[in-house]
């Protein structure tokens, strides 16, 4: 480990074990019906919903796959601009700003598959990369909507268009065909579980109807280390190379979508929505605070999330 980071990561380690045990202390907010579209039909989810040691084994599983998921593909392919730790302590810091993370809901295994559907998606397997997102998309049923824009963005700039379309096309309507003719051949229900399925995709809710002061400051700290994010990345996008270039560029995308559908399917809060948005979040922040972890305004900005995040938690035993 380099010692620069040596302090830093270390700070980061003892907020995220505070986190961790803390979210345990807060009793989860039944926030409504958490569907799961494969697995509707199959498992009793509302005596599930209940069991909430499974629920926290589950979550803890998940969370620690989708982190190693994370560390890995970092230290495989662009360590020397994203430090592998950076990336997966700001994951977890995102996601275990709300305590609801730790328990298992329908978006830990989409976001573990979207987080290989990225790696795909940057080695250039664009079947296989929409066909995880697809299947993702079976998780949680809001990131339908992210399918076809993904679409475009892959086929936009190929050399051969048509080809990479029918690939894409093929990888996203496989999974969700696959399940129609099983619903239909298992249990004759095909059509309902569509008009389901667009229904939940549809429940549109705001996550700020009822927050508070220190949620409402966390997120204006994670905007302004976002904003500063993406501005040193624009600085620097034609100092890196062609695949850190690639991946910077596709990370900024999904922080744009992940952010619409944070704040158009958020206000559930049973569900932790927040983890979509976490992902190309910890990448960004991962390669600022990389470059510019001696740099004062930046441990600043280091300082100022890690007590924002702090006071948020505190705020719960208040």
């Amino acid at each position: 480990m380099q010692g620069k980071y040596r302090f830093w990561t270390g700070v980061l380690a003892c907020l995220l074990a505070g986190l961790a045990i803390t979210s345990f202390l807060i009793p989860p907010v039944d926030g409504g019906e958490d569907w799961i579209p494969l697995l509707s039909g199959f498992a009793d989810l509302a005596a599930f919903k209940d069991n909430l040691l499974f629920r926290g084994i589950l979550g803890a599983a998940f969370n620690f796959l989708i982190a190693l998921s994370l560390l890995v593909i970092n230290t495989k392919s662009v360590n020397n601009v994203f430090y592998p730790n950076f990336s997966v302590a700001f994951f977890l810091l995102i996601i275990l700003l709300n305590p609801g993370a730790v328990y298992f809901s329908c978006v830990h295994p989409a976001v573990l598959l979207f987080v290989w559907g990225q790696f795909c998606f940057i080695i250039n397997q664009k079947f296989t990369s929409m066909f995880l997102l697809s299947c993702a998309a079976l998780f949680y049923a809001p990131l339908l909507w992210v399918l076809p824009l993904v679409l475009v963005i892959s086929v936009t700039g190929a050399a051969d268009m048509l080809r990479v379309a029918i690939k894409s096309l093929g990888g996203i309507l496989l999974p969700l065909l696959y399940v129609l003719c099983f619903r239909y051949m298992a249990y004759s229900d095909a059509a309902v579980f569509v008009q389901e399925y667009l229904q939940h995709s549809m429940a549109f809710s705001t996550p700020f109807h009822n927050a508070g002061f220190t949620s409402i400051f966390v997120v204006i700290c994670l905007a302004a280390t976002a904003l500063h994010s993406i501005s040193y990345m624009v600085q620097r996008l034609h100092k890196n190379s062609i695949i850190t270039a690639h991946i910077l560029k596709m990370e900024l995308m999904s922080v744009v979508l992940g952010t619409a559908l944070f704040f158009l399917f958020g206000g559930n809060a049973g569900v932790p929505a927040n983890m979509l948005v976490a992902l190309p979040l910890a990448i960004l922040f991962s390669h600022y605070f990389t470059g510019n972890i001696t740099a004062a305004p930046a441990r600043a900005e280091l300082i100022l999330l890690c007590s924002a995040a702090a006071v948020a938690r505190l705020y719960h035993f208040i």
